[in-house]
This record gives structure tokens, C-alpha cells and sequence, in this order.
């Protein structure tokens, strides 16, 4: 599998999916149980769009991210328990009014911080962000 074809399956989910399920696939490629992923509900293509604008600094200071161009729903999962391959998660959807103002959260985290920047804006529509590829 190529690294593109790796982050498509860890990452790019046009139609929504429970996270049990989705996480079901990534994770039988690895063999255990990963304890946070996040899926972009957006075709493959633009993200790989997003992906070929210029790279700017991450709210983590890591410097592989792309802002997206526009919004993008997304999901995260976050493992809750079990041990491959019954591993169990907890998810939470993304979505919202989107507003130029709105700040980056970064769709994949480095092993070392092993979590995302909560976004700061929240109202009666959904919470508030733009995704970035990394």
C-alpha cells in the first residue's frame, strides 16, 4: 500500500461511518488497537488538493500542515477500550457554521502529543474549525 493509499484508509471517509466500524479497517492493518484517529468527511481528491498548498506551521509548531480552502466535517475516534482486535471507541462528529475567523485543527497528531487542539469556538450550530491535511 502506498503512504497515499495508507492516509486515504486512515483518514478519508466521504460518508460518515460509526467509528467501530471505520476504526475496524484502519486498525487491522496494524495489528492493535490506535487510541485517536480522526476521518475527513471529504473525497480523496480534495484533500489531496488541500494537501499541494504551501505548508504552513501547525498550532503544535510542526510544519506539515495545509489549511484547507474551505469546510470540512470530520469524526473523531478515540479508543475507549478492548484489545485487538475488539477494540472499542467513542466518537465525536464535527460540523457546523464556518466563519473566516475559525482556527486549524490538524487531522493527525504526532505520537508524542497523542491529541488534538480542542477548537475555541462553539454555538448552538456545531463546534467551529478548518481542517488541516497533514
Amino acid at each position: 500500500m502506498t503512504s497515499s493509499q495508507w492516509f486515504e484508509t486512515q483518514h478519508v471517509q466521504p460518508k460518515p461511518q460509526a467509528c467501530n466500524s471505520a476504526m475496524g479497517h484502519v486498525n487491522k492493518f496494524t495489528e492493535h488497537c490506535k487510541n485517536l484517529n480522526t476521518f475527513l468527511h471529504e473525497s480523496f481528491s480534495n484533500v489531496a488538493t488541500t494537501c499541494q498548498t504551501p505548508q504552513i506551521t501547525c498550532k503544535n509548531n510542526h510544519e506539515n500542515c495545509h489549511q484547507s480552502p474551505g469546510p470540512v466535517s470530520l469524526t473523531m475516534c478515540t479508543l475507549t477500550s478492548g484489545k485487538y482486535p475488539n477494540c472499542r471507541t467513542r466518537q465525536q462528529r464535527r460540523s457546523g457554521i464556518w466563519r473566516p475567523e475559525e482556527i486549524l485543527v490538524p487531522i493527525a497528531t504526532s505520537p508524542s502529543s497523542g491529541s488534538l487542539p480542542t477548537p475555541h469556538k462553539k454555538d448552538g450550530s456545531g463546534i467551529q474549525y478548518r481542517i488541516v491535511g497533514v
